[in-house]
């Protein structure tokens, strides 16, 4: 009886300690949901600088509105805004910003300086686009008509159009570029302050500011592909008379002679490199630059920091007055709830204190200084590949962001039964979560103060408590004379109960983590993550020019993570769904001719990476196809993506096309991870 009475004591204690760390445990679980279920705080900005956007474009304009207003809400409004202020929801990501139509302000034109452009003149940059940049051509797309009514709509923004049409200026002959006219044009670069800005070779860089102080980048001359007006002689020459209207280029026509501007043309075009596709061509651009600091400033604008690291409003407008502060909900379940890193350069809520190599530890191999990285929170297996110098150029320029004080919250996790259950129902080791979601607002504290995360850490303590305590307490219920075995075989028995529940507990702590263990290396993550990624095959390539291009965009579309919405194989398929934007899949851009884009001409597929504009016409949302920020490559690394992308083996797979915004979407932005065919939040 005595020893029944033990074992009922015993089993009473370990019945008790075990409820309540069931109870804790799942307090933890309900915790993960509601901790960081509302934002601190909700920003929208004023429509004059930011304007939300109904989708798809044009879908609120009246049967009724003219046919001029109807294809600018459709064709032109993401970008220019819907009253042409330069204020479209897909602005702040892009470099330079869309023009502000009310300004008055026409770079590209063929009229004198202080003149607004001739209607030719708008009508050519509509159809064939500017080159270069994330102004698309429409020619394939809107007929002469319609091209001619939007340029209608678009005059009207601005009170510049209401005089009679100015006429264009004649373009004298060019005389012969002999070496002395070469040699009077270096003169002028020099007298005319052109080395301040562009350089000795014409290869400077850098940012200037417009005429509403946005960043606009300095051209490289001896680059006349990135001309965006075009590379022609007479369109130089225009260029140089009239300037860029609203930025720092100046107009000379009044301070030097027709003749003199062809001077200057002539030794523009002297040092002009061999463009890196051509014969003799070498990668030497933006992305090569030896400036650490400006080549990381080119690659996160480029590349998809923005897009999780950056707060986002109700419809997915980028709050670019807090770039890269963090603050964005990213949900991962069973993984946990994370709230996204402050990389500015605070030294108390961004990474001001972290050194250049822990800043590259982190999104190199997911070791932060305080924490591991989990791949569903980051997906650094990608950014893993950044070479030495393009790693420690984005470590150098996120060091020189302005401070902006946003205190990120520690990472919430759900219970660790519910983690270990819900993980083993999932591939192993990865335990990929069915979706993972992105909520707009700031979820982090602009005012420094740490966010509490207290609970989380109090049910942690008090699970570790109730398990030491009913340790202690399943000894203790016993006479001390029969607390512990007395005989060798039962001392054989109570450790091996003892090393069995230890290695069911690391078992179990080592599901409940992964694949966030700090044990397996950061290769074998990166290797399973990334193994789908096609190697092409460069031998039928007939120059070595057309290789360095296909081994470039391959390492882009690497590090740009463009496997992650569109599978390494480029295959696609991937389901998002979010009210503002309806449902979508991600397009299968491999070369397959009836599924794929093999039918796509590389101007179409560059259209689509940098303006989000399909070969059929399809309007991309900006939150569905970071258009906006790969707007930012630059000409030779958009044509890089685009050889690297003719190559992706042909992969037959249909993609259904995307539904405008229903009712059954998802209220918060919701990415698949698993393959969903049902459109809506299902």
């Amino acid at each position: 009886m005595r020893r029944r009475a033990l074992v009922m004591t015993r089993w009473r204690v370990a019945i008790v300690a075990i409820a309540l760390l069931a109870i804790l445990d799942a307090a933890r679980s309900i915790n993960a949901r509601v901790g960081y279920a509302n934002p601190v705080e909700i920003w929208q900005p004023p429509p004059a600088a930011y304007s939300d956007l109904t989708w798809p474009p044009g879908a609120d304009i009246s049967s009724g509105a003219s046919l001029g207003t109807r294809i600018y809400a459709q064709r032109c409004a993401v970008c220019h805004g819907p009253d042409g202020r330069g204020n479209g929801p897909a602005a702040p990501s892009m470099i330079p910003r869309p023009r502000d139509f009310t300004l008055g302000f026409f770079k590209y034109k063929s009229t004198p300086p202080g003149e607004p452009p001739t209607d030719s003149d708008l009508e050519r940059v509509v159809a064939e686009g500017l080159q270069a940049s994330a102004m698309p051509y429409f020619k394939d797309l809107l007929s002469e008509a319609e091209i001619r009514t939007v340029v209608g709509r678009i005059k009207e923004f601005s009170p510049v159009f209401q005089g009679p049409q100015p006429a264009a200026l004649p373009i004298p002959p060019r005389p012969p570029a002999s070496p002395a006219a070469i040699e009077r044009g270096h003169a002028l670069y020099a007298s005319q302050g052109c080395l301040g800005c562009h350089g000795a070779d014409g290869t400077k860089g850098g940012y200037l500011q417009d005429a509403k102080n946005y960043p606009v980048p300095v051209r490289d001359l001896s680059a006349p592909w990135t001309f965006r007006g075009g590379s022609d002689a007479e369109q130089i020459w225009l260029r140089i008379t009239t300037g860029l209207a609203g930025s720092s280029m100046p107009p000379l026509a009044f301070a030097l002679t027709p003749a003199e501007r062809w001077d200057l043309v002539n030794y523009l075009e002297s040092f002009a490199r061999v463009a890196p596709w051509d014969t003799g061509g070498r990668l030497v651009g933006r992305g090569q630059q030896t400036d650490l600091v400006r080549r990381g400033e080119y690659i996160v604008h480029a590349e998809m920091c923005g897009l999780c690291h950056t707060q986002i409003n109700r419809t997915g407008i980028y709050r670019d007055d807090a770039y890269l502060a963090g603050g964005m909900r990213v949900g991962a379940y069973p993984h946990g709830v994370f709230v996204s890193r402050n990389l500015t350069s605070d030294p108390l809520s961004g990474i001001g204190r972290w050194s250049e190599s822990q800043i590259i530890a982190a999104f190199r191999t997911g070791r932060a200084p305080e924490r591991l990285l989990s791949i569903w929170g980051m997906p650094w297996f990608y950014v893993h590949y950044l070479s030495d110098d393009d790693a420690t150029a984005v470590a150098r320029y996120l060091k020189t962001l302005t401070p902006v004080r946003n205190q990120v919250p520690a990472p919430l996790h759900y219970g660790i039964a519910e983690t270990i259950v819900v993980k083993l129902t999932r591939p192993l080791p990865a335990a990929n979560p069915k979706v993972l979601t992105y909520a707009d607002g700031n979820f982090a504290s602009p005012d420094g103060r740490p966010r509490s995360d207290g609970r989380q850490a109090l049910l942690v303590n008090a699970q570790w408590t109730v398990l030491a305590l009913g340790i202690v307490g399943f000894i203790v219920a016993a006479p001390r004379s029969q607390r512990f075995p007395a005989t060798a075989r039962g001392w054989a028995i109570w450790v091996g109960v003892v090393v069995a529940i230890l290695l069911l507990g690391a078992a179990g702590w080592v599901i409940a983590e992964l694949p966030t263990l700090s044990f397996i290396p950061p290769d074998l993550i990166v290797g399973g993550a990334t193994r789908g990624i096609p190697d092409p095959d460069l031998v039928p390539l007939k120059t070595p020019e057309a290789r360095a291009l296909v081994q470039r965009g391959r390492y882009l579309y690497t590090i740009a993570s463009c496997a992650f919405c569109h599978n390494p194989n480029g295959a696609g398929g991937q389901k998002i769904s979010w009210r503002p934007l309806g449902t979508l899949w991600t397009r299968n851009i491999t070369s397959d001719k009836r599924t794929g884009i093999g039918q796509w001409s590389d101007a179409q597929i560059a259209r689509a990476i940098r303006s989000g504009i399909a070969a059929d016409g399809r309007v991309l949302h900006w939150q569905g196809m970071i258009w906006d920020h790969a707007s930012n490559w630059d000409e030779a690394d958009i044509r890089a993506l685009v050889s690297f992308v003719r190559l992706l083996p042909p992969i037959e797979r249909a993609i259904a096309p995307a539904r405008p915004p229903a009712a059954d979407d998802c209220a918060v932005y919701t990415f698949w991870v698993s393959d969903s065919a049902v459109p809506g939040c299902h």
